[in-house]
């Protein structure tokens, strides 16, 4: 007998131990799937307290890269976004002015393209691009303003971008009286001639101020006269690109042209001449 009460005695002893082994097991449990809850919940509540995430975010209808360097190249992707949006974007990027047309303002673009060149990417933006540049002697031309239109959208004023300075000596249309005849000597020491856009200059030691008068004159455009320059010219430029020609003569020349990147067509708006730059001395 008392070996038997040993052994159940012992057998009981063995049982609780059981027991509180596995009460302690499920307990720890308990704590671990409580804490995780716990965690769950706070980690939510934090995520639902950051700002912005109480609505999904809108998706962006464009994306617009510009890679600046000696040729700017331009990428855009877009996706029934607004032109309102694209042109205010260009305009930051470009440093630009960027102007929508009465048509385009409520009009939406879906395009994409990648590195294409600044004129080339513009062209597939809207139905009509114009762009108005300042063009002088050694350096890329700068974009001044961005005109973006529909076909029916009328084109800004000739001085919409460039205007004159109220210290300019300004000087329009015929500069000259006319000729008895029509036919000039072909030893006139200043001959200009315009032909399909390319300009033809022979000029024998003449001063820039009257070369530049001369040459708006047959382009038909205002001259600014900011700096009374006593430069002499001396050189012959046959048969080229207007652009090109005027800004070869001095780097005090501003020529200001309007680019039609629909009809492939440049024209003059303007002829600046400035003050020499000044050059700083290290």
């Amino acid at each position: 007998m008392i070996q038997q009460n040993s052994l159940t005695v012992s057998t009981n002893q063995a049982s609780r131990g059981s027991v509180t082994l596995y009460s302690r097991a499920a307990a720890f449990a308990l704590v671990v799937v409580t804490s995780l809850g716990f965690l769950a919940m706070n980690a939510y509540a934090q995520t639902s307290k950051q700002p912005g995430n109480t609505r999904p975010a809108s998706k962006q209808r464009h994306r617009l890269r510009i890679t600046d360097g000696d040729i700017m190249g331009v990428s855009l992707k877009a996706d029934k976004a607004k032109m309102t949006e694209i042109a205010a974007d260009l305009a930051k990027r470009l440093r630009t002015p960027v102007n929508l047309g009465p048509s385009l303002k409520t009009e939406a673009l879906t395009v994409e393209f990648v590195d294409l060149t600044f004129e080339s990417a513009m062209a597939l933006i809207a139905p009509r691009v114009l762009v108005d540049y300042e063009i002088r002697a050694n350096a890329k031309p700068k974009a001044l303003a961005i005109y973006l239109m529909g076909f029916d959208d009328p084109d800004p004023a000739k001085n919409e971008t460039v205007q004159s300075p109220s210290e300019a000596m300004m000087f329009e249309g015929n500069t000259e009286d006319e000729p008895a005849s029509s036919t000039e000597p072909q030893d006139d020491p200043l001959q200009v001639d315009l032909e399909n856009n390319l300009l033809t200059i022979r000029s024998k030691k003449q001063p820039l101020i009257a070369v530049i008068l001369t040459i708006a004159e047959v382009l038909e455009v205002p001259t600014e006269i900011k700096h009374e320059s006593r430069e002499i010219i001396d050189t012959v430029i046959k048969d080229t690109p207007f652009e090109d020609a005027i800004t070869r003569l001095s780097p005090d020349i501003r020529l200001y042209v309007r680019a039609d990147l629909t009809r492939w067509t440049r024209m003059p708006l303007r002829v600046r001449l400035v003050a020499p730059e000044k050059v700083e001395v290290q």
